[in-house]
């Protein structure tokens, strides 16, 4: 190979930078591919071709080439075009001048220590950057570690494997991104999740306040649709979704919370109104503006419209307790009731059974009733654990109706059994079991007798319950107190009248009734 001569030609500087320079100077590779052309012009002019190497042109225009396609692998595995940038604009420039198809850089000396520069820098920016990428993505994985909080150790292990595998930028690129991502959703998708939760429990008050829930169903299907997504396009949705929630949210709330006062208004008014119907009182017009406000209550959607039928049925409660009010301020007698005194010591119940059902014309004597209902009279014992043991007065007649609650001869029965019997008769038993005084008294008003269950002394007295032979429990004050059975015929605002088969006919103040009447509040109202 022939030596070339490396004495620079006129006007061609390819001296390096001496040792003692400090800070080496690169001339500008434009210049140098310039000068390089122009000493190849010349040499080619002299024909001193032969001074040229024209293989090392060769191998370095390959490795040139090499290098070059390296960097288009460089960039799609993940290294950015600026960091690159410099490498290529020098090779783009030295491919602006050549000769014999090499480019002029190649062919004199310095074009060896120019490739061994690009593959230095080539090596040094894909370390930097791989390292650069990979501390970006664990850091992303540190972050999201701590958004998530207590998250399960398989779910972790399997981002930091993720870690171990990658081996280039664009990979560690890839889960940084992903994990920032994944991050910034924790707060966004628990908020999510959070008013979710708040919306389910609040379509779950809706149907069981019996309102609509639109469009709850909808926006839940989208949270639901919202769940399945990837990352980013949750990342795309979320402020949609969620401005969407919290709207529906504020509205199911308003909603919920004016329904429920409009349901406590429907309520109160479908009380007042049964209770002026109790009292006799005409609640035809009461009823049909309570059924057209419960259909408009079911399909309301605002406030406004809540509101509204809350209002309206203030106003049929208050009518309606306006007309209780004046029927309550004045008496009330009931006419076609026969009075009859008890023929035994314990038919008391037999008796007021037999004058209220003579309101309807039903007339059955004492002793009939007592042969209908008949009797259970075996004594009464008590048991190992101190308990009485007796009959049970709610299936027949409890002892002898000759002899005394006092020494357990005798006791009497209660409501099924006489309105077993007064039903086989014909009469018209409209209800029964236990309530109020104050319905005693709306049902008298209406023109109803009551047989009403009490105490003999109008006051109230502690319960000495004995359990019965079939086990069931029995309101009782005996023996030292002794109940007793009235027929209730009329009401005025302060008393109320009683027809008592012993001591006649009397009036007994509101407040001595409800006392008696308290131990056992148990009644039958016949028409």
């Amino acid at each position: 190979m022939i030596a070339v001569e490396r004495t620079p030609l006129p006007g061609l500087d390819l001296a390096r930078p001496s040792a003692a320079s400090s800070t080496p100077r690169r001339r500008p590779l434009l210049t140098r591919v310039g000068a390089v052309f122009l000493v190849l012009t010349v040499v080619s002019s002299l024909g001193g071709w032969g001074l040229v190497d024209f293989g090392s042109a060769y191998v370095l225009q390959a490795r040139a080439n090499a290098l070059h396609d390296r960097w288009a692998v460089m960039r799609a595995q993940g290294i950015p075009d600026s960091d690159l940038a410099e490498l290529e604009q020098e090779w783009t420039v030295s491919r602006q001048a050549s000769a014999g198809g090499v480019a002029a850089l190649f062919w004199l000396p310095g074009g060896a220590d120019a490739i061994a520069r690009w593959q230095a820098e080539s090596d040094s920016i894909w370390s930097r950057d791989l390292s650069r990428y990979r501390t970006d993505a664990q850091v992303a994985e540190q972050s999201l570690h701590r958004a998530l909080g207590n998250e399960p150790f398989a779910q972790r292990k399997a981002r930091l494997e993720a870690l171990t595998d990658s081996t280039t930028p664009l990979d560690f690129a890839t889960l940084r991104a992903d994990w920032e991502t994944a991050a910034r959703l924790v707060p966004i998708d628990a908020r999510i999740a959070s008013i979710v939760t708040s919306v389910v429990g609040q379509t779950a008050q809706a149907k069981q306040l019996g309102i609509r829930d639109d469009p709850a169903a909808t926006v839940l299907a989208g949270a639901g649709a919202y769940s399945g997504l990837g990352s980013l396009e949750r990342l795309a949705r979320a402020e949609f979704l969620t401005r969407r929630l919290g709207s529906l949210e504020k509205d199911l709330k308003g909603r919920i919370d004016a329904a429920t006062v409009t349901a406590q208004a429907l309520q109160h008014a479908k009380d007042e109104a049964s209770l002026a119907e109790l009292y006799g009182i005409d609640a035809t017009g009461y009823h049909a503006t309570i059924s057209a406000d419960s259909t408009r209550y079911a399909s309301a959607l605002t406030v406004a419209e809540f509101n509204s039928l809350t209002g309206d049925l203030g106003q049929v409660a208050a009518s309606a307790g306006a007309a209780i009010n004046v029927t309550l301020s004045q008496t009330h007698l009931i006419s076609g009731v026969t009075f009859y005194y008890q023929d035994h010591p314990l038919s008391c119940e037999e008796a007021s059974t037999s004058m209220a059902m003579t309101h309807q014309g039903v007339y059955v004597s004492q002793d009939q009733i007592l042969a209908e209902i008949g009797a259970d009279r075996r004594p009464m014992y008590v048991d190992s654990s101190g308990r009485v043991r007796w009959g049970n007065p709610y299936e027949t007649f409890v002892g002898n109706v000759n002899g005394s609650e006092s020494n357990y001869t005798g006791f009497g029965t209660y409501y099924p059994p006489l309105v077993r019997m007064a039903q086989a008769h014909g009469a018209r038993v409209l209800a029964y079991g236990s309530m109020s005084a104050a319905t005693i008294y709306a049902r008298v008003i209406a023109g109803h007798p009551v047989v009403a269950f009490a105490t003999w002394d109008w006051q109230w007295h502690p319960r000495r319950d004995y359990l019965s032979f079939d086990g069931q429990w029995i309101p009782w004050i005996g023996p030292v107190y002794a109940s007793h059975v009235y027929v209730v015929v009329g009401v005025s605002p302060t008393q109320v009248l009683i027809n008592d088969p012993i001591r006649g006919q009397y009036w007994v103040s509101k407040g001595a009734f409800e006392a008696g009447y308290s131990d056992f509040n148990e009644a039958i109202v016949f028409a």
